[in-house]
């Protein structure tokens, strides 16, 4: 099939180191939002404000179910958007931005006096707009990335180093919490009881995340002239949008890669809601400790970054992503398993701070590694789509992992809510007055967790059968090569 020229031909088109770190700051709005969804969401509206962990779920439910249309529609609508100026993504970047800061910023700053219904319907309409927001500027966002090189290992650094972004950002977030804004004091026996801190902490993070966002809408707007322009290409209007994912849906390497992402997200998801719950109560870890266990994978992030770009040029992107993905469920499992068999130190004890530090570094680094090599496999997959199809369709595809993303929060809160009801764990209590019973439950629930979706994950990863030959196949035939 003939492929459509690009304004600068592709083969000899490169992305220089700053354009690479403009993009990756654009990361920032993306990495807040889900720090504070993945670990705050849940802890602050169901433990601080006293919101039933059911009214939690159906909230996030109901913003899943409206994700599901408006994600794969966003890639459509970008996927067929012509624009000199703004290129395909640009625009719709900078159109998100604003409505996702400030609905995230309302969010976690709802009036004294609301009812709990009113509390549910503030937390309801808030998700909605930050969800929607998010889906304009992020869907475009991370289509650019698969946009802007074809190159098979170029791809993966630039993934790469939006994940060393991704991940500064996450623990900023962490730190500035802890230590600034949610600090232990006298008043509170954990400082992330303390209800006043959030508005202020979601506030000064939200600002954070907006510069950096800025700075990829404009580092990266020049480079619109380069990407392939495809000016006489047949588009699809909006409606189409499910029509086209019934052919993505025939590509394997496409189902098995947006499979095994979205469990081992999902795995991810379930922890990170119940971490707060595990370090207040299970591991009992003081402001200082959680500190020190936050900063655990910053020591790894450099390392995780460059190991990610490194085995996968070595090995081929599913072998290690086999291993990045068997790393990081290891590490979900052993420490919960070690606890409930007593090889741990005591609560309490020091080198217990240091066990679970390590098991997080070391788990972060695995899953660094699985996010960088499936998003460069995805753009890949793009290759694929167009061969069959004839339209360049990263948007479309992107919107799959956008929605992944969205169902790890989704999925993953979840599963912390079913747990927490399970438990019948109480609210509002300090660690000291609740059962020993209910938080070794925790544990067991999170062991359970992890060889559920972490076993499912690594197998759809297992089925990933797109090499590197094969691609390079598919790029000669679209005259890329």
């Amino acid at each position: 099939m003939a492929s459509t020229k690009s304004a600068v031909p592709v083969k000899l088109r490169q992305v220089s180191i700053p354009v690479k770190t403009a993009y990756g700051a654009g990361q920032g709005l993306i990495s807040v939002k889900n720090m504070l969804f993945h670990f705050f969401f849940l802890f602050y509206f169901s433990n601080v404000l006293g919101v039933s962990e059911g009214l939690v779920f159906v909230a996030t439910m109901i913003a899943l179910f409206v994700d599901a249309f408006s994600d794969p529609i966003m890639g459509q609508i970008s996927d067929n958007y012509r624009s000199e100026k703004w290129g395909r993504r640009h625009k719709f970047m900078l159109w998100g931005i604003a409505p996702t800061a400030i609905a995230l910023i309302l969010l976690f700053a709802p009036p004294a006096a609301l009812s709990a219904n009113g509390l549910f319907f503030w937390m309801l309409t808030f998700l909605l707009i930050v969800r929607l927001g998010l889906t304009v500027y992020g869907v475009p966002y991370y289509s650019l990335g698969a946009e802007l090189s074809t190159r098979y290992n170029e791809r993966t650094n630039i993934v790469s180093i939006r994940e060393l972004f991704n991940n500064s950002f996450n623990i900023f977030v962490f730190l500035i919490g802890f230590i600034i804004f949610l600090p232990d004091t006298p008043q509170f026996e954990d400082g992330m009881m303390n209800q006043a801190g959030y508005a202020p902490f979601v506030l000064t993070m939200t600002i954070i995340g907006v510069i950096g966002s800025l700075i990829a809408v404009f580092g990266t707007k020049h480079k619109a002239a380069d990407i392939r322009s495809y000016k006489d290409d047949a588009r699809n209007s909006w409606r189409g949008t499910f029509t086209e994912l019934k052919r993505a849906a025939k590509i394997g390497p496409f189902i098995w890669l947006c499979g095994g992402y979205s469990l081992i997200l999902i795995l991810y998801g379930a922890g990170s809601s119940l971490s707060l719950y595990m370090g207040v109560y299970l591991w009992q870890l003081s402001q200082g400790a959680k500190t020190v266990v936050t900063l655990a994978p910053f020591l790894l992030l450099i390392p995780a970054v460059i190991l990610a770009s490194v085995l996968a040029a070595k090995m081929d992107k599913k072998p290690a992503t086999l291993l990045f993905g068997a790393v990081y469920f290891l590490c979900n499992l052993i420490p919960f398993a070690a606890y409930l068999l007593g090889w741990l130190p005591p609560i309490g004890d020091s080198n217990l701070m240091w066990i679970i530090a390590g098991f997080n570094g070391v788990g972060f680094l695995g899953l660094t590694g699985v996010l960088v090599i499936s998003n460069s496999m995805l753009a890949d997959v793009a290759d694929v789509m167009e061969l069959r199809t004839g339209k360049r369709q990263e948007g479309l595809l992107y919107a799959a992992f956008s929605f992944a993303q969205k169902l790890t929060f989704a999925v993953g809160l979840a599963v912390a809510s079913l747990t927490l009801m399970v438990l019948n764990f109480p609210k509002q209590l300090e660690p000291s007055q609740v059962a020993q019973d209910t938080i070794d439950g925790l544990a067991i629930a999170s062991l359970v967790t992890a060889l559920i979706f972490g076993l499912a994950s690594l197998f759809c990863f297992s089925r990933y059968r797109l090499t590197r030959a094969e691609h390079a196949n598919i790029q000669r035939q679209l005259d890329i090569l």
